[in-house]
């Protein structure tokens, strides 16, 4: 009976949800008890109300490391198809962990109570309304309900990458079939350097089918799927890169692709590995939809789910703030998770949220409420507001600076000792470099001001 009572106070509890305006299905909560390094996690996916209808939503973590960015991507992969890279991570946690997620802002909050008494007494099948629920126990999955958002979770097309570079040369065939991607391994962040086959053969099929379609319907050049979807590639890597970017095909010794980039032709193997890293996941995410969805729909128009880990690795600054518009520009009907330590992605980012993740004192990790992304804020106002750095110089620069306000302050309580040896280190501090020789005359003589301040005071 107490079983039964407490079942049903959960489904009571977390049916009592708001729906959003959305129209698509999206992950909207996800909750998640006994889950290393959180403990405790509830995580709010609200959407974003002033996004532009071209744009896909994007929900951005960052954090210091060992906060558990990639480990709730993970998370999200299982849930939708792929336990294993969450298994990876899991190691050594032999404890059942409970998982939720929710496609509605919960209303009230999750009462953690209930929830922990349906975890314990092993409430195997809950109908839960809008909520799917599992338990990780020592690396399987055991589902606890059934709805139709789990239906949707196995449906929608969805893709992890990690930003590496992996693209290298290998043959193609002419109009070769690609088969339709496995759902674990478009959900595998790490892909090899043998996965690059089907990659440039879909791109090369791409290609070619584009000029077919040119040839078979002159009048109606330009517009076909094939078209459409090199077109947006190309611009978006041009865009990221600041040079003309093209795919070529050609048939002699043998059929290949290459990149024209600039005014020159490239094999991937020479690509730079930041492009090469950009071609792995961002192409990849379009030409593998595409086969996904068998040419059905358009995957530029497409509801899906993008999961990118560390996508800045290799890539310059100039760079990094171009990726994630762009990304977010191909694939405007998506939702997008992105863990980075970037303050370019993040300053990048105009339209969506970011959630700060902190480890606290007791170790365990914490998802801290979410700050709307804000047009025109600046790299140095991320650093130090989202990722919380303060420290702007060198480890040596900031331990002289450190020290050097130390004595400062003890000179302006009274200490002829500490006086001198401020004026000493600052003015060593000072030869640093001219930036530091201005900084620290400033610091001198606000010193000497406030020192001359006190003395009038007695």
């Amino acid at each position: 009976m107490r079983l039964a009572q407490n079942a049903n106070g959960l489904l009571e509890l977390i049916c009592r949800t708001k729906r959003s305006y959305f129209s698509p299905r999206m992950f909207r909560t996800i909750i998640a008890d006994d889950f290393p390094p959180f403990g405790k996690l509830e995580l709010e996916l609200p959407p974003v109300e002033d996004k532009p209808k071209e744009l896909g939503e994007v929900h951005l973590f960052t954090g210091v490391n060992g906060t558990g960015k990639t480990r709730l991507l993970c998370l999200i992969a299982a849930m939708l198809g792929n336990i294993s890279p969450l298994t990876k991570r899991m190691k050594g946690v032999e404890s059942p962990i409970l998982f939720a997620v929710s496609d509605k802002v919960p209303s009230p909050p999750i009462d953690w109570g209930l929830l922990e008494s349906a975890k314990v007494q092993k409430v195997h099948r809950v109908s839960t309304g809008h909520w799917n629920s599992f338990q990780l126990v020592q690396g399987n999955v055991v589902w606890l309900s059934a709805t139709d958002f789990r239906n949707w979770l196995g449906r929608v097309p969805a893709f992890a990458y990690r930003g590496s570079p992996y693209v290298s040369d290998c043959g193609i065939q002419t109009l070769l079939a690609v088969p339709r991607p496995d759902r674990a391994a478009c959900l595998s962040f790490d892909r090899a350097a043998e996965m690059s086959q089907p990659l440039l053969q879909a791109i090369g099929n791409l290609k070619v089918q584009a000029a077919l379609d040119a040839l078979n319907q002159p009048s109606s050049a330009g517009s076909g799927r094939a078209v459409k979807l090199l077109s947006a590639l190309e611009s978006a890597l041009t865009q990221i890169t600041g040079v003309d970017l093209k795919f070529i095909v050609e048939t002699n010794p043998g059929v290949s692709l290459s990149v024209i980039w600039g005014d020159v032709k490239l094999s991937f193997d020479v690509l730079p590995d930041g492009l090469r890293s950009i071609i792995g996941w961002m192409v990849h995410a379009l030409v593998m939809m595409d086969l996904w969805l068998e040419g059905k729909k358009d995957p530029m128009e497409t509801e899906a789910v993008f999961l990118l880990d560390e996508i800045e690795n290799n890539l310059h600054p100039a760079w990094q703030r171009r990726i994630l518009p762009a990304f977010q520009h191909l694939f405007p009907k998506s939702q997008i998770f992105v863990a980075t330590h970037s303050p370019f992605v993040i300053a990048s980012m105009n339209h969506g949220w970011i959630h700060p993740f902190r480890m606290m004192p007791d170790g365990e990790a914490k998802v801290e409420k979410a700050v709307p992304a804000s047009k025109g804020e600046s790299y140095i106002s991320v650093v130090e507001d989202i990722m919380g750095m303060k420290e702007w110089y060198d480890v040596e620069t900031e331990k002289l600076l450190a020290e050097f306000r130390l004595k400062r302050d003890k000179a302006y309580n009274g200490d002829s000792e500490a006086q001198i040896e401020a004026r000493q280190l600052g003015r060593q501090i000072g030869e640093r470099s001219m930036e530091m020789e201005f900084m620290m005359g400033k610091e001198l003589i606000q010193m000497d001001r406030q020192l001359a301040k006190n003395a009038g005071q007695k």
